[in-house]
């Protein structure tokens, strides 16, 4: 008899999804009543994928990649196929998306869903359109500990998730306010003893980690309770012979309140890199006022001091064209970012706001930017002191809104703030 397929839709940006959810079917054997494919290439492109009815393919993405995958959902109308997604857009807003074409959603922290979606289809109980919810704390916490992102039908090993949630609430992010859970240490000697004796031959760990140095903090502002959790934490990776081990960079970024020069030696003592991440977004402290980011721009600098004294470089997340960002909010930014560069041994990742569902800005327009400060921030990079991943962002978000205002101008309605004269056509 023929086995059902099952096409996971592989991108760049959700490389890091799939595994962990591969891997809770094969511990429950799942897999193995399906055709697993893995498909890295639209399916609207060469090599040319003849879709079954009964097939189900999946999706994961964040709000920016809606635009990508729209041709793509389009193309499986009328096939008789499932579609299925997840991910943090779907886990945020599910109008859009079911408008679109998805059958199949899935909210929140995907293992229990997963494992739901995968006995559902083994029992013919999947309905035309299913709403998996976001599972309790109590389930994600168990799940975390139970499944790691090691498995055989993708190439690679991602970060291993230590920290699920974060106890900050910043405008830009709709990850905030969620309690905080933490894997084991035990669930992480797991991991490593697997990916140790793996024939894959994995020579570099990292972890995700929301912010790297409140690892196993209950509430925030306990990072100086942390620093014995992660030095552990990183004595028991080292213990396991990896070449590279990588933490305090993404995907385990710093909040610039968190640092001390007694955290930085631990970094300094276990990590494989020379420099370590900051997320400062912003230069301004009226701005960062008004994310709500609950630190200052002193206690960034302070962060950079501490990082160069432990022989660090400091490199720093910005973001510009916040929702009613002003003028002068961008030149003290700029204004900050050289200053650094001259005082400091540090480099800058600046990126464009982009909204996203969920968050408090989630519905505004982005404070689109001049040419002359577009010139100011290309300059940053003449000097050496930035990358331009701005730039794409800028493009990404231009290209989302004209889709947007094109495709489901009903949906594109609902944002605020001064835009600009985005193309329909």
């Amino acid at each position: 008899m023929q086995k059902r397929r099952i096409i996971f839709r592989i991108a760049p940006y959700n490389r890091l999804s799939f595994p962990i959810l591969l891997n809770a079917w094969e511990s429950r054997q799942i897999d193995r009543h399906f055709e697993i494919i893995i498909r890295e290439t639209p399916l609207t492109s060469e090599p040319f994928q003849e879709i079954r009815k009964d097939d189900v393919v999946l999706f994961s993405f964040m709000t920016p990649h809606l635009p990508l995958i729209h041709e793509e959902i389009k193309s499986l109308k009328g096939t008789g196929a499932i579609i299925a997604g997840g991910g943090p857009h779907i886990t945020h807003e599910q109008e859009l998306t079911l408008e679109m074409g998805f059958q199949v959603l899935f909210i929140g922290p995907g293992e229990t869903n997963f494992l739901n979606f995968g006995m559902d289809l083994l029992e013919y109980k999947l309905e035309k359109i299913k709403i998996y919810p976001c599972p309790t704390p109590a389930a994600s916490s168990s799940d975390l500990n139970t499944y790691v992102p090691i498995q055989k039908y993708m190439h690679g090993t991602p970060p291993l998730e230590i920290m699920r949630g974060c106890a900050w609430n910043c405008n830009y992010c709709a990850t905030g306010l969620q309690n905080a859970i933490y894997r084991n240490l035990e669930s992480i000697k797991y991991f490593l003893h697997l990916a140790s004796t793996s024939a894959k031959k994995i020579y570099r760990i990292n972890f995700i980690c929301p912010s790297a140095m409140e690892y196993q903090a209950q509430k925030g502002r306990q990072h100086e309770k942390c620093l014995a959790k992660i030095a552990e934490l990183l004595h028991l990776t080292r213990s396991y012979g990896f070449k590279f081990i990588e933490y305090g960079i993404f995907p385990s970024e710093i909040r610039p309140d968190t640092v001390s020069s007694e955290g930085i030696k631990i970094l300094k003592q276990y990590v494989s890199h020379k420099y370590v991440t900051l997320g400062a977004q912003s230069g301004s402290n009226q701005r960062l006022k008004e994310l709500r980011r609950a630190h200052t721009v002193e206690d960034i600098e302070q962060a950079v001091s501490i990082i160069n004294d432990e022989g660090f470089m400091a490199y720093l997340d910005f973001i510009v064209a916040y929702p009613g960002e002003t003028p002068e909010e961008r030149w003290e930014n700029l204004q900050f970012i050289k200053k650094l560069h001259k005082k400091y041994r540090i480099r800058t990742q600046l990126h464009y706001f982009f909204p996203l569902p969920g968050s408090t800005y989630g519905f505004r327009f982005p404070a689109f930017l001049s040419e002359d400060e577009k010139a100011g921030l290309r300059e940053l990079k003449e000097y050496g002191i930035t990358r331009d991943g701005w730039v794409d962002n800028e493009k990404q978000m231009i290209h989302y809104f004209e889709w947007l205002k094109r495709d489901f101008p009903a949906y594109y309605s609902r944002y605020e703030g001064t835009q600009r004269n985005f193309s329909s056509s």
